[in-house]
C-alpha cells in the first residue's frame, strides 16, 4: 500500500488547489514529512491511499 501526502500552501484557502507533497509505503516517513512541511508553512493537510496493482473506484469516491 502507497500512502499519498497532499496540502496546501502557505496561505492558500481554496481545497481544490491542493498539492500532492510525497508519496512512500511507510506510513511514518509519510508522517515525518508532514511535519516537515507543517514547519515550512503548509496546511490542511490529507493522506489517501492506493494499493498498486488495483484499479480505483472513482464512482465510490463521488459525493452523492
Amino acid at each position: 500500500m502507497e500512502f499519498l501526502l497532499y496540502g496546501l500552501e502557505r496561505d492558500e484557502t481554496r481545497d481544490y488547489m491542493e498539492t500532492l507533497l510525497f508519496v512512500h509505503t511507510d506510513r511514518e516517513q509519510v508522517e515525518r514529512v508532514q511535519q516537515i512541511a507543517a514547519n515550512d508553512g503548509w496546511h490542511s493537510f490529507r493522506v489517501a491511499t492506493f494499493t498498486p496493482g488495483t484499479r480505483p473506484d472513482f464512482a465510490q469516491s463521488i459525493n452523492i
